[in-house]
């Protein structure tokens, strides 16, 4: 029987370190000039000027279409009944909501009959309720991205973050006047770095995922339908309906 002694892999060990530690210095890559992108349609605006709220509604509601969310129009005072249809017109019974002070009179008056759990408990206390009863959740938002059709959520313990994970239903309520061309644009105007909050999400359509084969599939985790209640507190451009 031959004996093949393993070799010393010491050497070769102390050699590839040495590598590591006194290697030569990564090139510093030249940082990208984001000017023309920032002074374009979906950068801050032309010297800093912000476009109309209300030209920014149809790019919106174009590319949030193409995400496969669903999009519809009401009025400040018609809010509450055009979300009370989206969840009557998806079945949805028994619906999550928080505490965020501005919506609370008109989810009281869209969901009545309904049975509504409030988010005012800690988590642990209602999980299996929450991922096992509740059809949908309904969420605030801060900004609208029209370039692609992206919603931008500020959570925290008003709107914990798992309001527009979980339910398989996600209906979430956008101004027009909170409409942004692009993500710098949002950005420079929100400033969240000035007060950085837990979380700040941006949703863009339902889940979706292509782990599988490379093909995209929607609601593989999370919500499977996505509605957006655009309440037009802008005024339109002639031409354009309210």
């Amino acid at each position: 029987m031959n004996e093949h002694p393993l070799p010393d892999t010491r050497a070769a060990r102390s050699a590839i370190l040495g590598l590591l530690r006194g290697g030569t210095p990564p090139v510093p890559r030249p940082r990208p000039d984001l000017a023309p992108y920032h002074a374009g349609p979906y950068g801050r605006g032309t010297q800093g000027q912000r476009p109309d709220p209300a030209t920014l509604v149809a790019g919106f509601e174009a590319a949030a279409r193409g995400w496969r969310a669903e999009v519809r129009h009401a009025q400040p005072e018609t809010w509450p009944a055009v979300l009370r249809e989206a969840l009557d017109a998806h079945g949805c019974r028994r619906v999550a909501i928080g505490t965020a002070p501005r919506l609370q009179a008109g989810l009281a008056e869209a969901l009545q009959g309904l049975h509504t759990e409030v988010f005012d408990r800690p988590l642990d206390a209602w999980k299996t309720t929450l991922f096992d009863a509740v059809d949908a959740g309904i969420t605030d938002t801060v900004a609208g991205i029209a370039d692609t059709g992206t919603l931008v959520l500020r959570t925290g313990p008003h709107e914990p973050r798992t309001l527009s994970l979980v339910p398989q239903v996600h209906l979430a309520l956008l101004r027009t006047s909170t409409l942004y061309a692009g993500l710098p644009a949002a950005f420079q105007a929100l400033a969240p770095e000035a007060d950085m909050p837990s979380n700040l999400l941006l949703v863009t359509g339902p889940s979706k995922t292509a782990d599988i084969q490379q093909v995209l599939a929607y609601g593989a985790h999370g919500p499977k339908v996505l509605v957006v209640v655009l309440v037009h507190d802008t005024t339109p451009p002639a031409g354009e309906p309210a």
